[in-house]
């Protein structure tokens, strides 16, 4: 669930849009995501996804 979200963001959805889609409320989305900021060590989710992107990457 967590990869999911991270995609659709690094492909351009908003959080709202991205919840929708994985058919999660936006309030256990925001948690989701701010888990992942938590465990990558980073405040911003603009920040998370980039890490997500370069690891995808690979």
């Amino acid at each position: 669930m967590e990869k999911a979200l991270l995609e659709r963001l690094a492909s351009g959805s908003t959080i709202s849009a991205a919840a929708t889609a994985e058919f999660l409320s936006l309030r256990t989305a925001n948690r989701r995501i701010a888990d992942l900021r938590r465990r990558a060590g980073v405040s911003t989710t603009r920040e998370l996804v980039g890490i997500y992107r370069t690891h995808r990457d690979r």
